[in-house]
């Protein structure tokens, strides 16, 4: 497995590496952007004590199996920025380790299902010491006859006391033909902490619709103001190149909402 050692701001293409990677990130504040990843990429990360990580990961083809594995060190950071808008059908399985005292997770990812993918998500975090924190936001929207489902699971381990772990997971559904599923799910072995999740799928509001459409918008740009809702906030983790690309993909995919 290739190591490479995380600068204060790197940009990789994944297509042009290996398949198996490790990161290692000892930086206070360092930035990674990772576009073009492969259906076989297993990235694995070790951010250690006192590093900050914003990972920015961009996908726009398909990942039949993708794994990514994070260590963290004691009071050490990872912000997760995922704009998952592959096709075909997909796994993506995320496991999160926080091993030390004050490590801390952060997990935005925005995905979108169309024609006839099939999107499987799973996050899991582990809280494997006391005092750590752990969050997973799932924003999806399911058109066509696409398929997605989000799994979150947050593990707080006996004896992990103050740690705190909190999930959300949102998928706004447009055809009848859809499957969209949110399963957050907390497996709790110690009483002295702090742990929430929230679900919901389902059709765009009527009364969202309605309000957009009688102040002159015909209802495929309704449709369309409320998935950019959804979708769009995932940019705020990339640069502005990236940003118009994936603006410009998200409106490509929709055009016929």
């Amino acid at each position: 497995m290739k190591k490479i050692i995380v600068e204060e701001n790197t940009n990789l293409d994944l297509s042009t590496l290996d398949s198996q990677l490790s990161f290692a990130i000892a930086k206070s504040e360092s930035s990674l952007y990772l576009h073009n990843l492969k259906s076989d990429n297993e990235l694995s990360f070790e951010v250690l004590e006192n590093a900050v990580l914003y990972l920015s990961i961009f996908s726009d083809k398909a990942l039949e199996n993708c794994k990514i594995t994070a260590n963290l060190g004691k009071n050490s950071k990872i912000v997760v920025y995922f704009a998952d808008f592959s096709v075909s059908k997909n796994k993506l399985d995320a496991t999160i380790n926080l091993n030390e005292e004050g490590a801390t997770c952060e997990w935005h990812l925005a995905s979108l299902s169309s024609k006839n993918d099939n999107k499987d998500i799973v996050v899991n975090i582990y809280h494997n010491h006391p005092s750590t924190f752990g969050r997973i936001d799932n924003y999806g929207v399911c058109k066509d006859k696409g398929q997605l489902t989000f799994s979150g699971i947050s593990y707080i381990n006996k004896g992990c006391h103050l740690s705190k772990s909190h999930q959300n997971a949102k998928i706004v559904v447009f055809d009848n033909e859809c499957v969209a599923k949110a399963k957050p799910i907390l497996k709790i072995d110690e009483n002295d902490i702090e742990a929430s999740h929230a679900a919901t799928v389902g059709k765009v509001s009527d009364e969202h619709i309605f309000y957009l459409t009688s102040r002159g918008l015909n209802l495929e740009e309704a449709k369309m103001l409320i998935t950019l809702g959804y979708l769009k906030p995932i940019l705020k983790g990339f640069n502005d190149s990236i940003q118009n690309e994936i603006d410009s993909l998200i409106e490509r995919r929709l055009s016929n909402v």
